[in-house]
């Protein structure tokens, strides 16, 4: 299916969470003119509103454990949360802030790892331009992992031992062959576009607030972003290091011409930002008290692990 714009949009985004912040925005047909994917995507009762921002109650999904083999494992073993701050500049300095699951099962210098995105702080361009993430589009990252096994760790001793697992990688609203490689779909090229929030749009949907719109809007995009952490374990409880994110965006509609006259704006992300992963107190953080500490009660407890969790201030 291919349509034929007569001008283009192009935003510049950053997923870095956690998180994502508003960039360039240019010209480009509206998500009216945009062809369905196909006339059955939607489940049974049809498609919903991913653009609702009220996430009402939490819920705890039945999350079990992941069943792996714990013979041997070292003191580095247990479930981790992990607080990235990400330092960008968008004309003027902006802060984002991501938060990840990292259960890892540690046997001597062997790490047994899984690192999902549970959520997202977004900056926000003052009186220029914004993006958040409703609960549909952070449900459906919430549901991607990476896992690996490798000899990770640079000593079996632990303390200030080097953790070094291979980058994570999240992908939405694409199906790709080669997520790693394959370039994300566009409008004009929906191919392998899917609609992961289930609301009747290609891709997944972006909240949009920008000073050309009198009023919120949708961006319908596909999105690949990679983080490659490098650490140090300070003690069987704490690691801190660094993680360079990286960065793919797509755009494959929105729901209003005001999108298209938005300022041009270029993000750059400063390298190397800081992350530090905590573990998690099965007492304190499993709420439904599984055994597993899942995104949910990770997002429900992020203050009480990072007390700066709601920090935006940007750096120096």
């Amino acid at each position: 299916m291919t349509a034929q714009p007569n001008k283009y949009l192009s935003v510049s985004t950053l997923l870095a969470g956690v998180g994502i912040a508003a960039a360039a925005v240019c010209c480009g047909p509206d998500a009216s003119k945009v062809t369905a994917l196909r006339t059955d995507h939607c489940p049974v009762g049809g498609c919903v509103d991913a653009s609702v921002f009220d996430a009402g109650p939490l819920i705890i999904p039945p999350e079990p454990l992941e069943n792996w083999d714990t013979t041997n494992e070292g003191p580095l073993s247990g479930i981790f949360a992990v607080e990235a701050t990400i330092d960008a500049r968008v004309v003027v300095p902006v802060r984002l802030k991501q938060l990840l699951r990292l259960r890892i099962v540690q046997q001597g210098t062997t790490i047994h790892d899984k690192t999902t995105l549970c959520a997202f702080k977004l900056p926000v361009v003052q009186n220029v331009a914004s993006l958040e993430i409703p609960p549909l589009l952070q449900q459906v990252i919430a549901q991607k992992s990476t896992e690996d096994q490798g000899p990770y760790l640079s000593s079996g001793a632990v303390v200030n031992a080097g953790y070094s697992p291979p980058p994570f990688r999240v992908v939405v609203g694409a199906s790709l062959p080669n997520p790693a490689t394959d370039p994300l779909p566009s409008m004009s090229d929906l191919t392998n576009a899917i609609d992961e929030d289930k609301d009747g749009n290609p891709g997944v949907t972006l909240l949009a607030n920008v000073l050309t719109c009198t009023q919120q809007q949708n961006l319908y995009v596909a999105l690949r972003v990679t983080g490659n952490l490098t650490g140090t374990v300070l003690t069987p409880d704490v690691i801190t290091g660094k993680v360079d994110i990286g960065f793919d965006e797509s755009i494959l509609g929105y729901s209003d011409d005001c999108l298209s006259t938005a300022a041009q704006i270029q993000i750059v992300i400063t390298p190397g930002s800081p992350f530090r992963a905590e573990r998690t107190s099965a007492a304190a953080d499993d709420i439904d008290g599984n055994g597993n500490v899942s995104c949910p009660e990770l997002v429900a407890h992020a203050t009480d692990l990072f007390p700066d969790w709601n920090d935006l201030t940007p750096g120096d």
